[in-house]
């Protein structure tokens, strides 16, 4: 990346020291998610809290601050512009929130992890209760110091995804919401609807060095660079980077059910791909990274289901599910492992849900989170308002906390805002789809087991910009149009009118 101009070039000398250290942190999070033991909390929670501490150290450098405040665009290239942006939107959060209040905020939430991953382990909300009660009230500050026009949850949203709204997204859902309730419905009545399947019921064994296995080989098909990443194991499948040649995936294995593994490991692979095919010269620099979670979100969910749970690679997945499980799968046909991973069924768990009722659950999670941030709703009266919710959009209500409002671990980490994320990257991925169909012979390169021409187009038209564009420029540089929600339930009835006729 050729920079000219002098300001950003003193930018760019001071930004890779935040870099440098946000990857160290990055680096304690993935080992606390890992290896950590128990007893490592209070360390891990003092040690997370200095890390902290030094980075909005970094961020607040008045020289730093100085030169961004005077640096002059009009001299800038389109890069040299991005990364001036860039360090204006990610400083704001120290400019703005009391460096006290950044340090408490670390510490609070690296002490709740610990007490999250136990309350979920015993199935008891109270013990997680004090400290979400905390971590709400520090979110709280925290929007209000980040300032907002109409909704405090504005400012929070904003982090995750820049200039989305709650309006926006509440319009958004909403209409989405009665589609895939609608859609739901239908499917149901359907005469091919089923509920359940023989071959993942618990006395059927998978074994979990063969799950580990198989997506290995998935990753590697997918084109995950092995010799720039590795595969772990955590409680919550996750992706993080500790450098643009270091991709930590991690994912979690049902002895019973080798579907959660597969998915999940298609998932993150999806996330890690994105950040191993930015432009290698934004590396250390502001244009380093995902542009926001819903870009990641999109490439995630759609290598998970519009790609490892369509029908076409099904087929193409059918014998190397068999060899795999022989004794388990050795004569299932293609037509039972589609009608296995593409089964619709209101579920309580988020991360095991079907694509057409996941939307829901990311719906029920924005409301949550948009009531307990303004006080409409408590903290000791979430779980019960979680499973009146549950019932309403699922037809089923979690009788275990564990199974609703304890299941996620983003609210242990303070990240209030993250959640919509989600559901617009299904948004974003079916627009992808629909302009990559274009030139990518997509249903047959699938049946051939040939996903490099995906992987291609992907890396050329988003992967490489890495933070180059915000979302909204990213679109119309990749589809040629602004997001455009009518693609993704498009995609929803296509798909499923075929599979439940």
């Amino acid at each position: 990346m050729n920079v000219a101009n002098p300001s950003v070039k003193k930018l760019l000398q001071h930004y890779k020291k935040i870099s440098l250290l946000g990857k160290v942190k990055a680096t304690l999070d993935w080992d606390l998610n890992v290896n950590m033991p128990p007893k490592g909390s209070h360390g891990r929670a003092e040690q997370s809290a200095y890390l902290e501490e030094i980075l909005v150290q970094l961020w607040l450098d008045t020289d730093f601050l100085d030169t961004l405040a005077s640096a002059d665009a009009k001299t800038m290239t389109e890069e040299e512009k991005a990364i001036v942006r860039n360090s204006a939107h990610a400083s704001k959060f120290y400019t703005k929130v009391p460096k006290a209040l950044i340090i408490e905020n670390a510490k609070v939430t690296s002490e709740a992890f610990i007490h999250w991953r136990q309350a979920r382990e015993e199935n008891n909300f109270k013990g997680f209760l004090p400290h979400l009660k905390k971590i709400i009230a520090l979110n709280q500050k925290i929007a209000g110091h980040l300032g907002y026009q109409e909704n405090l949850y504005d400012a929070l949203l904003d982090i995750y995804e820049p200039a989305l709204t709650t309006s926006f997204t509440k319009k958004a859902f909403d209409s989405l919401r009665d589609e895939l309730m609608t859609l739901v419905g239908h499917i149901q009545k359907s005469e091919k609807y089923v509920t359940d399947s023989p071959l993942v019921e618990k006395n059927i064994v998978y074994p979990l060095e063969k799950q580990k296995e198989l997506v290995l080989g998935c990753m590697k098909k997918m084109g995950f660079d092995m010799q720039a990443g590795r595969l772990d194991v955590s409680p919550h499948p996750f992706t993080t980077t500790l450098d643009r040649y270091d991709i930590r995936i991690t994912n979690a294995y049902k002895v019973h059910d080798f579907r959660e593994s597969y998915t999940a490991g298609m998932h993150e692979t999806g996330h890690a791909l994105y950040e191993q095919g930015i432009h290698p010269d934004y590396r250390d620099t502001p244009l380093e990274g995902g542009v926001s979670f819903g870009i990641h979100e999109s490439l995630s969910r759609f290598w998970e289901n519009m790609v490892g749970k369509n029908p076409a690679y099904l087929g193409y997945m059918t014998p190397i599910f068999q060899s795999t499980y022989p004794d388990v799968l050795g004569n299932v046909s293609e037509k039972e492992f589609v009608q296995l991973f593409t089964m619709v069924k209101p579920s309580f768990i988020r991360i095991e849900a079907d694509e057409v009722t996941y939307a829901l659950h990311i719906i029920l999670r924005f409301e949550m989170e948009h009531d307990l941030l303004n006080g409409t709703i408590s903290a000791e009266d979430a779980p019960e308002v979680w499973r009146e919710k549950s019932k309403k959009y699922f037809g089923i209500a979690p009788m275990k906390d564990s199974q609703g409002i304890l299941q996620d671990v983003h609210w242990a980490y303070g990240n209030f805002g993250y959640f919509p994320s989600y559901a617009l990257g299904n948004l974003y991925g079916a627009q992808f789809l629909k302009k990559m169909k274009e030139s990518v012979h997509f249903e047959e390169e699938l049946q051939k087991g040939n996903l490099a021409p995906i992987k291609q187009w992907l890396d050329t038209h988003v992967h490489t910009y890495g933070s180059l564009y915000y979302p909204r420029e990213l679109m119309k540089k990749a589809t040629g149009e602004e997001l455009n929600p009518k693609y993704f339930v498009a995609y929803l009835k296509e798909k499923y009118t075929e599979i439940y006729k």
